[in-house]
Parts: structure tokens; sequence; C-alpha cells
């Protein structure tokens, strides 16, 4: 019974995952216009501006160190560029935990995470500024035509990045990227910094302008490829997907006479009134997911049938567990290494173990054991971080240890604690805390 049982839940986890790789390549190329005021867009907006900051910072930043007078006057003065690389790379570092809880869909942390980064930046311009001001040097006369130069290092940054994150893309989704890789390359072949330099050295900054702009244009061109070869890719999975759902309809049906469960009560956990609506409505969101895409509109609905069928695996395997019973039981520990504090504030390495010291298996809701971190204030734990992680679902079988690293970049002086959450009939449900205090 209980391997037949696994075989049903290993099928069913698999083919909601199928298109978790469709999903994650299409958030990663969005139709502008779709997501303006959701919390989405105003996180894309706030990496936006935290990403100019940088650019402002590492501009200025770039033709003062180009400067060798420039830096051997700043060399005697009160205020040293040490200081100035040290919170700009602390902004820099923060910048890019940003952009990973935003490819995570983590958009509240991103927005936090961004905004803390643009405070780097500002602190850093702000000393920069203050140590020109002590050489009597104004920061225009510093930049001059240093800002297209730092541009065009940017862009070719940027394509170097986008590259990896297509490479990601096609083989998670099994999409050919080439025309979009040979969009990527041209604007790298485009963008010749001895060229610039040679044309800027010559007074020629519109070229040098021109060059940039013809090659942001061509990277624009590369995401507009990618997202066609998704849509083609993904149109043919979603096909391929129907089958299997029906094919899974037959076996999950099976299944719930063995456990003598009926169908129709199986499935008002979920508000249908029988499997056969259940079903029907998962088909007929694919459907619709098919047409969406083919009218080049963003195929988020794909999710919600992905949840389904990750709660029908889960469903019955906490059926199976009420029927044998058994005492859940977890310990936390956590380890903290901090990395660097400034200003009071820490950014700290926790190394948190999770062991199940009971006797029976413990599901998690993703590979980070449901973690989220909490922090006191006035009296009340408030949320304030959650891991990126997996969203798929983890055991823990008795005896068994899992272990978690998280960072916290920028954390304040307080008391914290590790909250450890399973899933149960109910949804989410804390199993485990563990208090710790910082730095």
């Amino acid at each position: 019974m209980r391997c037949g049982h696994k075989r049903i839940a290993i099928t069913m986890l698999l083919l909601s995952l199928a298109l978790t790789p469709m999903l994650a390549a299409t958030e990663q190329v969005r139709v502008a216009g779709i997501y303006d005021s959701s919390l989405e867009g105003r996180a894309e907006a706030m990496l936006s501006l935290a990403d100019k900051a940088k650019v402002r910072v590492e501009a200025l930043l770039s033709a003062v160190l180009a400067n060798k007078t420039l830096v051997t006057m700043i060399e005697n003065l009160t205020y040293t560029l040490d200081g100035v690389n040290k919170i700009f790379n602390l902004g820099v570092e923060t910048l890019e935990y940003a952009n990973r809880a935003y490819n995570d869909r983590n958009y509240t942390g991103a927005i936090s995470l961004a905004i803390e980064a643009m405070r780097y930046f500002h602190d850093a311009y702000k000393e920069l500024n203050s140590i020109l001001c002590e050489a009597g040097v104004l920061k225009d006369e510093v930049i001059e035509g240093q800002g297209l130069l730092i541009a065009i290092q940017c862009a070719l940054e940027r394509i170097e990045n986008t590259n990896k994150a297509f490479e990601r893309i096609a083989k998670k989704a099994d999409i050919d990227i080439t025309n979009a890789a040979a969009k990527l390359n041209e604007a790298k072949t485009i963008l010749n910094v001895t060229k610039a330099m040679e044309l800027l050295q010559q007074g020629n900054v519109s070229d040098v302008a021109h060059m940039l702009a013809e090659a942001n244009k061509l990277i624009s061109e590369a995401f507009k490829e990618l997202k066609s070869s998704i849509r083609e890719n993904l149109s043919e999975k979603i096909e391929h997907f129907k089958e299997k759902i029906k094919e899974l309809r037959e076996r999950v049906k099976e299944k719930l006479r063995e456990m003598n469960v009926a169908e129709h009560e199986f499935f008002r956990r979920w508000n249908f009134t029988d499997a056969e609506e259940f079903w029907r409505r998962q088909i007929e969101v694919l459907e619709r997911v098919r047409e969406r895409i083919r009218e080049g509109v963003n195929a988020t609905e794909l999710e919600v049938v992905g949840r389904r069928m990750r709660e029908v695996c889960l469903e019955l395997e906490l059926r199976l567990r009420e029927r044998e019973g058994g005492n859940i039981k977890i310990e936390v520990d956590v380890e903290k290494t901090v990395e660097v504090s400034v200003r009071r504030k820490v950014t700290v390495t926790l190394n948190i173990s999770i062991r199940n010291v009971g006797n029976a298996t413990v599901t998690f809701p993703d590979s980070a054991f449901g973690i989220v971190i909490e922090r006191e204030r006035n009296g009340r734990w408030e949320l304030y971080a959650s891991p990126i992680s997996a969203q798929v679902l983890r055991d823990l079988k008795p005896k068994e240890v899992g272990w978690v690293e998280i960072r916290l970049v920028a954390a304040e002086p307080g008391n914290y604690r590790i909250v450890v959450r399973a899933l149960s009939r109910e949804g989410l449900q804390t199993i485990a805390t563990k208090d710790f205090e910082l730095p």
C-alpha cells in the first residue's frame, strides 16, 4: 500500500513541477505595462532606482580613481577612499540580494533590500563629495567623458549576466535561444571600449552615445526573441501536460479507491462539488493559458494548476500519515558568523540545523523547511526575512537532519528567532522556534 502511494505522490509532484521551469522563464521575461501598479511593478521600479544610484556612484568613483593626481591629493586628506569603497561594495552586495529576491518573486523583500542598497549608495556618494570638497575639486570637473565609458562597461556586464540567464532558462525550459544569443553577441561587438576611448579623445561624444544606444536596442531585441521562443515551447508543453493530467486522474481515482475515500469528498477540500468538476477546471485553465500565450499575455494561471497538483499530492500524503499515527518533534539550532559591522548594523550568516527527533516523517512547504526569521519589536514578533528557496515539498524522516544557510544583510541589533513551519491538514503550522540575538 505505502509503496503504491509513494509512486503516485512522486508522479503527481513531478507533474506539478514540470511547469516550474516554464513559469520561471515566463516570469523573467515580462510584458511591459502589465505589472505597473502591482507589488511586482513597485519592486521592479525600486530596483531600477537602486541600479541608477549604483551607476551614479560608480561613475564618480571610477573617474576619481582614474585620476592619479587627484588620488595622490586625497591620500593626504582626513577622509580616505577605502571607506567610500567599503560602503559602496555593501550597497552593491545588498542590491544583488535584492535582485535575487525579485527573481524568486519575493517582492516585499526585494523592495526592502533595494531601499537599504540606496542608503549605502547615498552614504558613499555623500562621503565621496566631502572628499572632493576638501580637495577643492568639483565632481563635474572629474567626470567629463568618463560617464559614457562607465555606461558602456555596465552594458557589457549586463550582456554577460543576460547571456548567463538566457543559458539557464534554455537549460531549464528546453528552448532554443540561438536568435536571442546572436543579438547579445552583436551588441557586445558594437561596445568596443578601445574605439570608444579613441572617439572621446577626439571629442566625438555623439558617436559614443550612438554606439551605446544601438547596443541597448539589440539587448531589448534579444529579450523579445527569448519571449517568442518561450511562448512556442510553453504552448507545446501545455498540450503534453494536458494529456498527463488525464492519465493522472485515473491513477488518483485508483489510489482513493484503495484508501476507501470517496472522490467527491476528497475534492471538496478545494471547494469543488465533485472530482469531475475539479479535473475539468484544470483542463480549462490550461486551455485558457494556451490561448493567452498566442495573444502574447503572461501565463500566470499556470501556477494555479501547479499549486493544485501539489495540494492533491500533499492531501494524499497527510491522509496516509493520519492512519499511521506518529509524534512530530523538531529541534532547531543556529550558529552565527558576523561578516561585516557598519554603524551598529551587521551582515551575518546563520547556519541553521533542523533535526527530526520524533517518530513521524514531517513534510515542509519548501526546500528551506518553511523557515522564516522574525524580530521582536515592542514585545511582539514581526516577520523580518525569509530565505530564497525552491517551492517544492521536502520531507524530513525520523532522525534525519537538514541544514539551511541564511544571510542577513545590514541587520540591526535586537532579539530574533527562527520559526520552522510544516504542512498539516489545516495549512502551515509552526512546529519549532529558536531565539537568538544580534550582533
